[in-house]
Parts: C-alpha cells; structure tokens; sequence
C-alpha cells in the first residue's frame, strides 16, 4: 500500500534537470532536447517560467501521422502550434497516489509540477513514481 505521506515534491525531477523551453523554439531544437535528456516530452513555459504547454513524443507521432508536408519545412515550424496548451499539471505538496491516480486516468507518462501560480518547479516521471512506490 501506498504511503500517504509520499508527496509529488519528494519524487519529482527538479526544474534544473528537465527539459524546458520558451514558446518560441523551432520544432527541430525541442525534438532535438526530447532526444538529449532521454525524457520524452519537453515543458514550455514563458518568459516568468509559467507552463503554457507540453510537447511529448505522442504529439510529435501525431504529428508526423496527420503532417504531411516535406521534414525541412515541419522542423521549423514553432512548437508552440503543436503542443499541448494549458497541460494537465499538479502541485508539489499533493499526494504521490492522487499523481499517479491522475497518470493512470490521462495515460499520462509526465506531468509537470506546479506552483499556486502556475510556475513550473519540476516533473513527475512515471518511472520515478514507481520506483518510489516499490521500495
């Protein structure tokens, strides 16, 4: 059983070691970024760090389906337009199992990690949620 006291902030990636970026990045940088820290999404936030989108690897394997034009041209496209806007988010201070409970319920792998502002502080990756669970 899961112990209550697990909170998102005790198991969280930290804001330093995601994969973040402004809206004005071109698509190719962000898949570029997606490859580099191996997590499979990228956060976008504005310039006063408040989460505006998420740019995962099911958005970019929809849109490679339903894009049908030439690679050079969907590269430079701005991400901002092929993201998730207003993502699903949590606070840090909630329970480890209302997160993990939200992942399962979305079939979510990642989901940032707010402040009462909105502000990006960090994400909650599956894998380190079950890590945790299991110990």
């Amino acid at each position: 059983m899961l112990n209550k006291k697990l909170i998102v902030k005790n198991v969280m990636l930290d804001v330093s070691k995601i994969p973040i970026v402004e809206n004005d990045f071109f698509l190719k940088e962000v898949i570029d970024l997606m490859n580099e820290t191996k997590l499979g999404c990228v956060c976008i936030v504005n310039k006063k760090n408040v989460l505006k989108g998420i740019f995962t690897d099911g958005d970019l394997r929809r849109l490679l389906i339903k894009n049908q034009k030439p690679f050079s041209a969907f590269f430079t496209d701005n991400v901002f337009k092929h993201c998730t806007k207003n993502p699903i988010s949590i606070l840090k201070n909630k329970s480890l199992k209302y997160a993990v409970n939200i992942m399962e319920k979305k079939s979510i792998w990642d989901l940032p990690v707010v402040d009462t502002n909105k502000k990006l502080v960090g994400l909650l990756h599956l894998h380190n949620a079950i890590k945790t669970i299991l110990k």
